[in-house]
């Protein structure tokens, strides 16, 4: 039983970050891809792709593409890995005065140990701040064996 975590290579001309199945009555695989390759949509989409598993039958099959219409279930995941990643609570506090500086973005991770980058991604997705801002915060990464990068 458990959970196989799978890194697949970006498909092209497709706009998929992940995608979730159970393979066995007591073993889901989740499979990433690598699109973006920033620690924001990487973590998001990880708890996203876990949200299936825990909230969702196993019996569902869901292939996650950014879209504008997005199903209950979709809604659900996309709300369990925001809230994981950067509890309600805290994220209102943080944007309750507006748009964050630097200093801000940084203190509020580190108090939730997590990376700036994701932080700003949740700013950015939400409109607080400009997709253009504090992308210097999101961490590139490679997998080891990835030869597209």
């Amino acid at each position: 039983s458990g959970v196989v975590l799978q890194f697949i290579p970006e498909l092209p001309e497709t706009r998929l970050s992940g995608a979730t199945r159970w393979i066995s009555p007591e073993k889901a695989l989740i499979a990433q891809s690598l699109r973006f390759r920033k620690d924001d949509h990487f973590w998001f989409t990880f708890f996203h792709e876990a949200a299936h598993v825990l909230l969702h039958g196993k019996r569902a099959v869901f292939i996650d593409e950014i879209s504008m219409d997005a199903s209950e279930e979709e809604q659900q995941s996309d709300a369990f890995a925001a809230n994981h990643l950067i509890p309600s609570k805290s994220y209102a506090s943080l944007v309750q005065s507006g748009q964050p500086s630097r200093a801000a973005v940084i203190a509020f991770a580190n108090k939730l140990e997590i990376a700036p980058g994701i932080v700003v991604g949740r700013l950015q997705h939400d409109g607080v701040i400009p997709f253009s801002w504090l992308n210097d915060f999101k961490r590139t990464f490679v997998l080891a064996e990835d030869s597209t990068a």
